[in-house]
């Protein structure tokens, strides 16, 4: 038995320290722990899937395209569920590179081992994007059908809107609207539907159904639906709600954010751009690192615009919208 002083062994090895500090979103250092797992001759093609993954949340898809290429490279024949895992996050990194052709090569590879749902999806959309619309439909036509799941159908309608396609993508958020609602988190995904079709009365209704039923998700959507139908107050009202619930207060301050933005109130924006980013959501912080830029933009302060930019792009390089932004402060 060991008192006080650490038994050998006892230390977690650099991979298990790479797992801990991926799950923690602390990507540069799992990234040097899974490289000091590979050095000692431990874990090889998990820590080369680890490294992949970090680069993937960061959004740099040239470098997680190729570690997962080296970890498939690693993995015995035997081995389907790794390759089936590793194919899928290879496809992924290729679609967000604009590898079309590439990521429907990498995705029929992964059919081969599983018909996975998510493979069709990731294959459709490099179709949608290379004007292969039959093909797309078809992939598509497999991930909805039969499906109960709301964001099957928001998610192909996604791709087809960001493609300019948005009357295609419509009809899939049609067939949606055939789920049969069964809980608040099944209204407030009715209301998702609504309000991207466009239909805010009806997204009002399903949306504060779900919140008098206690999900409280439903407060950003509806506060989304009160902007878009230019009620920039209620929307305020909704947002400040937000900032009651755990967990949504990143999310109630961006939306404020919104809502000054509106009413011309810039330096409000700002500072609730700040309140927000205190909050540290990492999945709230993209969208108000952008905001920020915007607000600048709008205050004809191109300049801090630019330097924040800079900052923006270094940790979201993938972000096309950005890319376009940066273009046109560029001339400014």
């Amino acid at each position: 038995m060991c008192l006080l002083a650490g038994c050998k062994g006892s230390e977690p090895t650099e991979y298990e320290t790479g797992l801990e500090n991926l799950k923690k979103q602390e990507y540069t250092q799992a990234i040097e722990n899974f490289q000091n797992a590979i050095s000692e001759g431990g874990h090889g093609v998990q820590s080369w899937r680890g490294i992949g993954i970090a680069w993937t949340e960061q959004g740099i898809f040239d470098k997680a395209q190729e570690a997962f290429t080296t970890a498939l490279g690693l993995t015995e024949r035997s081995e389907k569920a790794l390759k089936t895992d590793l194919y899928f996050y290879l496809a992924d990194a290729l679609y967000h590179q604009g590898e079309y052709q590439k990521c429907v090569e990498t995705c029929e590879e992964l059919l081969k081992l599983q018909k996975k749902k998510d493979a069709y999806f990731l294959r459709g959309s490099a179709y949608l994007h290379m004007d292969e619309y039959k093909k797309a439909h078809s992939d598509f036509s497999r991930v909805v059908s039969g499906s109960d799941d709301y964001e099957d159908y928001l998610d192909v309608y996604k791709v087809y809107k960001s493609c300019d396609l948005n009357a295609d993508g419509s009809a899939y958020l049609e067939s949606a609207l055939e789920i049969k609602a069964k809980s608040a988190e099944d209204s407030y995904n009715e209301g998702r539907v609504y309000y991207y079709l466009e239909e805010y009365e009806k997204a009002e209704k399903m949306l504060k159904k779900a919140w008098k039923e206690e999900y409280a998700p439903a407060l950003v959507y509806l506060g989304k639906v009160y902007l878009d139908a230019g009620e920039p107050q209620k929307a305020s009202d909704i947002y400040q709600k937000c900032l009651q619930q755990k967990g949504l207060e990143a999310e109630g301050y961006n939306g404020l954010a919104y809502c000054s933005v509106k009413q011309e109130d810039y330096t409000g924006a700002l500072s609730y751009v700040e309140k927000g980013l205190k909050e540290k959501d990492k999945e709230v912080q993209q969208a108000l690192l952008f905001n920020e830029i915007v607000i600048y933009e709008k205050q004809k302060d191109f300049a801090t615009a630019k330097t924040k930019m800079q900052e923006y792009l270094k940790q979201y390089p993938a972000d096309e919208e950005a890319v376009r932004e940066n273009y046109f402060l560029q001339t400014r």
